[in-house]
């Protein structure tokens, strides 16, 4: 184990928003670094698709868990995921975000974007 390696935090890395952008690149970083890696997102078929290339490329362990991080039990469905695992770092790397100009927004997209990031929705939310 090379000095700094994430590895030496725990044998597992939890990575939530991991199906794309950066919560893929953090993932591929810890796989390459030897840590196995549980990648957590709502779609499955990226999820998928990111762990047998990180399998192939790294040998590491790969787990999958498709979870919509807004549901209340979001918290607790990974903490049941993962009981038996010794998880020693976990990146929260998810968003709701619409992209583009704000007045071409569907109305319905705007008002998820705000919910999720208010702090009396998450408190209502558990």
């Amino acid at each position: 184990m090379k000095p700094g390696s994430a590895k030496q935090l725990g044998a597992w890395a939890i990575v939530a928003g991991a199906s794309e952008g950066l919560g893929a690149a953090f993932a591929t970083a810890l796989a390459e670094d030897g840590v196995n890696v549980v990648l957590v997102a709502r779609r499955i078929g990226p999820l998928d698709a990111l762990a047998e290339t990180l399998r192939e490329a790294t040998g590491v362990e790969v787990r999958t868990l498709a979870l919509d991080l807004a549901e209340p039990d979001a918290v607790a469905t990974i903490a049941r995921a993962t009981a038996m695992l010794e998880v020693g770092l976990a990146i929260y790397n998810a968003a709701f975000a619409p992209v583009g100009s704000l007045v071409t927004q569907a109305p319905a997209d705007l008002q998820r974007s705000c919910a999720r990031r208010s702090p009396r929705s998450a408190a209502t939310r558990g």
